[in-house]
């Protein structure tokens, strides 16, 4: 086994000397920070040092390759491209919470808000982003979180509940969204909300026509709420369902989940709302999913249009930043959150304040 220690400016340049020397298979054992002790360094720190290992069978194919990489002086969070992304993930990864934020540029009175932020989910780079913006260098931990928060309310983008417009013409609204996200309970609850509290007259139609017991649920719901309940199978029989309820101010229209490497599915669907004017389009999400789950659902969904973003299951979330990221990398507005199985009752209307309420539990 062959071990070294490396030394440089900055984390992206002694893995650039790590990979040139020892190749792909290196093993990171250690990393620290030397803080310099001149009056120029100000006591933080001015190298770092890696310690990494390889079997010698290994280094000496390696040294055979003489594979020469570039060296290019970056900090960390971004290593650049000539990092290979595994061993960006286990450089970070070994590092402490405290070098993580010092990397990302976060002070120190700004470390224990850091820390909460990240324990429930919120990204790294979006608090790095809002503190930047924070131009008060020795607030109180109050004082932070309230200017904290008072920058999130302003990025964090609601559009409040379904609005039906006095027109003729029922306001049809699309549930989309991957298998098991809750959108046949949510449509009902959304329904129910439309009926008992709005006054208004509503008809469910469901395009979950292969699920069993898809159109068999939302029938039970329709029978309790007294409403119509249709299912669809193509274009011609969703346009026949919309003559059908034109006297509706609402059809609600519940999808089918598919897996999100079906793309598919939306080209289906484009076809089945083909000639449908004024669609409103709601993406449906389980807080229970991972960030790359809800990335991958919009862009098999966005060719279709969407104009907002529903998230369920707040009740069984663990923390509830990812919300906060999805919505800031997509821009989509939020409408509502579940919060539970009953029906009507646990759904509510998405707002800055509650949001920012599950943020700081």
């Amino acid at each position: 086994m062959q071990i070294k220690k490396y030394v440089a400016d900055n984390y992206s340049e002694a893995l650039t000397c790590i990979k040139r020397e020892m190749g792909n298979d290196a093993l990171i054992l250690k990393t620290r920070s030397i803080r310099g002790h001149s009056e120029l360094s100000g006591g933080k720190a001015s190298k770092v040092e890696i310690t990494a290992a390889i079997d010698a069978a290994i280094s000496n194919i390696e040294n055979e390759k003489k594979t020469i990489a570039s060296k290019t002086p970056l900090d960390l969070p971004d290593f650049g491209g000539e990092i290979e992304p595994d061993i960006k993930s286990l450089m970070y990864s070994l590092l402490s919470q405290t070098e993580k934020a010092q990397s990302l540029g976060i002070k120190n009175h700004q470390l224990d808000l850091f820390s909460q932020l990240t324990e429930n989910g919120l990204n790294e780079k979006i608090i790095a982003k809002i503190f930047s913006k924070l131009s008060f260098s020795n607030d109180s931990a109050a004082f932070l979180k309230d200017k904290f928060i008072k920058i999130m309310k302003r990025l964090i983008v609601c559009r409040g509940e379904i609005k039906i417009s006095k027109n003729s013409l029922p306001k049809k609204v699309v549930l989309l969204g991957p298998t098991g996200a809750g959108k046949t309970t949510t449509v009902s609850k959304i329904a129910a909300d439309l009926i008992y509290r709005q006054k208004k007259k509503v008809a469910l139609v469901s395009l979950d026509t292969f699920r069993v017991g898809g159109i068999e649920q939302l029938q039970i719901y329709g029978d309790i709420m007294n409403i119509p309940v249709e299912s669809a199978q193509d274009r011609l029989g969703l346009e026949e369902c919309m003559k059908r309820h034109s006297d509706k101010d609402a059809i609600l229209i519940d999808t089918m989940g598919r897996c999100h490497k079906d793309h598919k599915y939306s080209t289906q669907l484009s076809e089945v709302f083909e000639g449908l004017d004024e669609v409103e389009t709601h993406l449906v999400l389980s807080v229970g999913s991972n960030e790359k789950l809800f990335m991958e659902s919009y862009k098999q969904f966005s060719s279709l249009g969407i104009d907002r973003v529903l998230f369920t299951k707040i009740d069984e979330g663990l923390s509830f930043g990812s919300i906060i990221n999805f919505s800031l990398r997509t821009r989509l507005p939020l409408s509502y959150l579940t919060t539970g199985q009953r029906v009507p009752e646990d759904i509510e209307v998405a707002d800055q304040d509650r949001l920012i309420r599950l943020i700081f539990n």
